[in-house]
């Protein structure tokens, strides 16, 4: 992939998907353009967001739910007490609170705090559009559902077949990272399934 100037160009980003540009609409209707006022100099407009921009975001997303899980790991503990019952309760209240937070953020605020933080939003591959409730949740899942059964494994099941589970687990995302990484458009198989797309402003690149 080359990193262009205005998508409309020649050298523009080419791949499976129409090339993302940088116009005016709202955000409700295809890319936001990047701030106009932005002091960092570069070409206006997009490109393809690629693994390590994505990986830092969730990085920093992480990290955000990670604070919020601790203070409610604290909350429940002292409800429950440091049981079955209290372990169970953070666990479900803690993939609650991913799954709102990242379908929340993708629908309502076109990409996560990590995402913004570096420039880039998710949209709808065709023409940009915001995403869909269904299209994030159908996200969501292939990104985090092996998460969460690995993690019922490793309760359910004892750690020795819970391993063997994190393997899989491991495996799947390493399948995920490759497909991101090798794809012109740098969607990756979860990508295609639910029809979404990454970029990022070109003018964090300079």
């Amino acid at each position: 992939m080359t990193e262009s100037g205005s998508p409309g160009d020649p050298g523009a980003p080419a791949g499976d998907a129409p090339a993302p540009t940088g116009g005016s609409a709202a955000p409700t209707t295809g890319w936001a353009a990047p701030p106009p006022a932005a002091p960092v100099p570069g070409a206006a407009g997009f490109v393809y967001g690629d693994v390590l921009y994505r990986i830092i975001a969730l990085i920093i997303d992480s990290i955000i739910l990670a604070i919020i899980n601790v203070i409610v790991f604290g909350v429940i503990v002292g409800l429950t007490g440091l049981n079955f019952v209290g372990f169970l309760a953070t666990v479900v209240v803690g993939l609650a609170i991913s799954a709102a937070y990242f379908t929340f953020m993708w629908t309502a605020q076109r990409g996560t705090i990590g995402m913004k933080v570096l420039g880039m939003q998710i949209g709808n591959a065709g023409d940009g559009k915001t995403l869909t409730q269904e299209q994030a949740i159908r996200r969501w899942l292939v990104l985090f559902g092996p998460q969460v059964l690995s993690q019922a494994a490793n309760t359910a099941v004892g750690v020795s077949l819970g391993g063997l589970i994190g393997l899989a687990v491991l495996a799947w995302y390493i399948f995920l990272l490759w497909t991101t990484y090798s794809s012109p458009t740098k969607q990756g198989w979860h990508d295609h399934f639910a029809n979404t797309m990454i970029v990022k402003s070109a003018r964090v690149l300079a």
